[in-house]
């Protein structure tokens, strides 16, 4: 009988240990569109009042970044400078994909900021500002959804762990 308790309680730690890990990968999504949401700030700031490349952008703002959002502006830069890399917009696409896969980001949101390249590669100064100021307004509508949706899912995920550990251990004993 003991092991059945035991074995109950080890359950119960499982899946409410898990309902807290899948609550913070909530959490993580908000940090990480907001994170962006600076960069691209601090980018559309560069932009206007500096006047330089985009590559000298990308080191500027990487300076004042953290992981992986540090390693894909270097990178952007490094392949900015390279004559065989190819269209700013392919660059953009390639390195978003490859470095910013794993940072937390929802899906949409990786999709939207891979389009953002297509746009943002031209010569034309207040193109560019334009097309940073529309996707910043879409950034700040996904992070306010994110942000509504955010408490109910945590407090949804907390109680599905410990709930769903409850229900094991019942079938358990």
């Amino acid at each position: 009988m003991i092991f059945k308790v035991c074995g109950c309680f080890f359950v119960l730690a499982a899946t409410t240990f898990a309902g807290m890990a899948r609550a913070e990968c909530i959490k993580e999504q908000y940090r990480q569109m907001r994170m962006l949401q600076r960069i691209i700030c601090m980018v559309e700031s560069e932009i206007r009042y500096a006047h330089t490349h985009l590559g000298e952008i990308f080191l500027h703002v990487s300076r004042r970044t953290v992981q992986p959002y540090k390693g894909w502006l270097l990178s952007m830069e490094r392949r900015m400078g390279r004559m065989d890399s190819g269209a700013f917009e392919v660059i953009w696409t390639q390195e978003v994909k490859e470095q910013l896969k794993g940072s937390g980001l929802p899906i949409k949101e990786l999709d939207r900021l891979s389009s953002l390249g297509s746009q943002l590669g031209v010569l034309d100064l207040t193109l560019q500002l334009r097309v940073l100021e529309l996707y910043q307004e879409q950034l700040g509508l996904g992070i306010e959804e994110v942000r509504e949706g955010m408490k109910t899912k945590v407090r949804l995920c907390h109680c599905l762990g410990v709930m769903s550990g409850l229900f094991v251990s019942v079938l358990l004993l």
